[in-house]
């Protein structure tokens, strides 16, 4: 019996594209996808075992400044990736993000949760207003980018490069920026920590979507207590990846 080439050929061109848009979702959507261009999603685990913890989507009143007090009262430093519209509201909390210690970073002007459908006019404003955003309020141009939700294309890589950011993403989520618990959070995220782990929490909130943060702000403290019992030190961003944080 003879079999026509042509429904084999219709199914390896059918496997291809399969793998080609597994291929394509992975880089566009998972934080550690480096399809569109280098990523920093871990830092080193050489030496000391080291984390560095990061807050995204702030500086927002209320929750900020509680995260700040914790910070202060665990001695612990960390990086925060403002929203520039946020900045633009509480340019006082920014301030004091930089003036305790810790370093500042650039979350897009507006966080649109559509912004992997952004192309170069898009992205290069988003980014643009918010490094100016920032450097406003604090005196000090980010160097380092993170994306909405850890979504990128060519274009948000692009316009990254343009503007000479490094992007960062990271190993581990605390999965708060939903209605969660703070046993949640820190059940998730501890069992996963080893040297050189970048973790995500929400120190505030996107644009248009209040979110309660207390879940956040309780599981500050039992996980870097739950951090150090696992022999490792949280640290800052920058110390743990050798990256500039400002150009």
């Amino acid at each position: 019996m003879i079999h026509s080439p042509l429904p084999i050929a219709l199914i390896g061109t059918g496997i291809a594209a399969t793998a080609i848009s597994a291929y394509t979702a992975y880089g566009t959507f998972v934080p550690r996808g480096q399809l569109w261009g280098p990523v920093v999603w871990k830092g080193s685990s050489d030496g000391p075992g080291r984390v560095a913890l990061t807050f995204d989507d702030g500086p927002t009143a209320g929750a900020t400044d509680r995260v700040l007090d914790l910070l202060a009262e665990l001695n612990v430093k960390a990086a925060f990736f403002l929203i520039g519209r946020n900045v633009e509201r509480e340019p006082d909390l920014a301030r004091r993000i930089v003036a305790d210690g810790h370093l500042v970073g650039n979350h897009t002007y507006d966080h649109s949760r559509w912004s992997a459908l952004g192309r170069k006019k898009f992205w290069d404003e988003q980014i643009e207003k918010a490094d100016t955003a920032i450097e406003r309020a604090v005196g000090l141009r980010a160097a380092l980018f993170r994306p909405p939700i850890g979504h990128k294309t060519r274009y948000t890589m692009a316009a990254a490069r343009k503007t000479h950011h490094a992007v960062v993403t990271w190993s581990i989520r605390g999965w708060d920026g939903v209605a969660t618990t703070s046993r949640r959070i820190v059940d998730h995220v501890l069992p996963r920590c080893g040297p050189g782990a970048i973790i995500v929490l929400h120190d505030g909130t996107e644009p248009g979507r209040p979110r309660d943060p207390l879940a956040t702000l309780d599981a500050i403290k039992p996980l870097v207590e739950g951090i150090r019992q696992r022999g490792l030190e949280a640290v800052r961003l920058d110390e743990l990846t050798g990256l500039q944080p400002y150009t």
